[in-house]
């Protein structure tokens, strides 16, 4: 008995065969590529692994520690500045506990990983204006530095322009180059939070645009650090020739670090920890032990840092 199928039906069946061959295709792609994606926090808590609960947990008492280290340096700040320097101090050193607070929260919540890497992001920003504003305070204010220094030139070759600027003279100070050297430390965090923010509505709207476009803002955020950086150091310099009694340099460092841990660290470790195989796949993938583990190391440095600060900010002027 011979079966004789119509060409309707042979048609029929390849395309059956078509779409079930592509869903298949699809369905091995999406499994390829989700180590990549954010859980929901439902799933993320309801799959917690060993090692992310223990993240939790040692990230919380390492939170608890770097408040306890600030509380204790607020304490000697208060019985040993100078009142008009003391909010602005208050304010550096507490700086490294809400980055703390930053990373323990991105553990906590994967998907708000963004917003907290901004956190960090800014509270450079801002350090770096306080900061410029405390150096002053230290002398006074720029005219009462204007006086001391008595016109003596002041070299700009600072990092991280010192390679660029060999060939510049060096600066005379006066009002209006203070002023000059003012505008390039606050337009760090008025261009670098627009540039956050338009990053942040793109990557919670449109992921994909996101991953297709942030390559582009890239730019002007390096060129905005560089400029702000380039001026702090000038600021810091310049103070520190005529009063390295108040330690300065050290307390630039501690500002220097929020960047190089925060943000040159998270981009190297993001990029090289892709080479490594870490979790499985959805929910508590790759993205999830990757993330967990920069943070972690975060929280760990900022303790350490926050030590140093400690040492830098407690002690009165000798």
């Amino acid at each position: 008995m011979k079966v004789e199928l119509s060409t309707e039906g042979l048609e029929e069946i390849n395309v059956i065969m078509h779409v079930t061959h592509a869903e298949s295709n699809a369905s091995t792609e999406e499994g390829q590529h989700n180590i990549f994606i954010h859980p929901t926090l439902s799933a993320y808590y309801q799959n917690l692994t060993p090692f992310i609960a223990l993240s939790m947990f040692v990230g919380s008492l390492l939170v608890l520690l770097n408040i306890a280290i600030f509380s204790h340096t607020v304490s000697k700040i208060r019985n040993s500045c100078d009142p008009c320097t003391r909010v602005p101090s208050i304010i550096m050193c507490s700086l490294y506990p809400i980055i703390c607070g930053a990373a323990f929260t991105t553990i906590m919540l994967p998907k708000g990983w963004l917003v907290c890497h901004t956190v960090m992001h800014i509270c450079f920003t801002i350090g770096a204006v306080v900061f410029r504003q405390l150096c002053f305070r230290y002398v006074g204010s720029e005219l009462t530095y204007a006086k001391e220094n008595d016109g003596a030139a002041v070299a700009i070759s600072t990092p991280p322009c010192c390679c660029c600027c060999l060939c510049l003279p060096a600066l005379m100070p006066s009002k209006t180059k203070l002023a000059l050297l003012r505008y390039m430390v606050w337009q760090m965090p008025i261009v670098q939070g627009c540039i956050m923010l338009v990053l942040n509505l793109i990557y919670y709207r449109e992921k994909d645009l996101y991953h297709s476009v942030n390559m582009y803002f890239i730019p002007f955020l390096v060129s905005s650090i560089l400029i702000g950086i380039w001026a702090l150091n000038i600021v810091v310099r310049m103070v520190n020739s005529i009063h390295s009694e108040y330690g300065l340099m050290k307390k630039m460092f501690c500002l220097q670090l929020i960047l190089l841990l925060c943000k040159l660290q998270y981009m190297l470790l993001d990029t090289q920890l892709n080479h490594i195989e870490l979790g499985g796949y959805y929910p508590i993938n790759h993205t999830i032990y990757k993330q967990t583990i920069i943070n972690l190391l975060i929280l760990v440095e900022m303790v350490l840092v926050s030590l140093l600060v400690q040492n830098a900010y407690k002690s009165p002027p000798v």
